[in-house]
């Protein structure tokens, strides 16, 4: 019986075809938000984005040749340990937000006072000359 064709490698190098034609505009974005540091980040996420792809094409043909069960496995296995090497990156975007939509509450938006709102600035005051 004939070995069956590589699908899965040819997928990822299709998706991975179709990241490099995007990548450019989404740096060039990303760097225009961010300056450099969010065009390193960008490069960078489609980077691990890739390679998150090329991981799951070559683990999938892996079980593929092996059997049913070993399919299942490496696709369920595989999936949760990509996604669990990605959780720092998520903790990171979730703490960030979750911090400063908590600090939201004590900023003014006000010209005429900005950073603190001025009840945050009294009680800060007050603690400081109580010490």
């Amino acid at each position: 019986m004939d070995a069956p064709p590589p699908v899965e490698k040819r997928i990822a190098l299709d998706l991975a075809r179709h990241g490099l034609l995007v990548a450019p505009a989404v740096v060039v974005v990303a760097g225009l938000f961010g300056g450099i540091d969010g065009a390193a980040s960008a490069a960078l996420g489609l980077g691990v984005c890739v390679l998150n792809f090329f991981a799951a094409a070559v683990s999938l043909e892996w079980g593929a040749r092996r059997s049913g069960n070993a399919l299942m496995a490496v696709a369920l296995g595989g999936f949760l340990f990509r996604m669990l090497s990605i959780v720092l990156g998520l903790t990171l975007f979730v703490t960030h937000l979750g911090l400063l939509f908590w600090e939201l509450r004590s900023v003014s938006f006000s010209l005429a006072a900005p950073g603190l709102r001025r009840d945050q600035l009294m009680t800060s005051a007050r603690k400081d000359d109580a010490q």
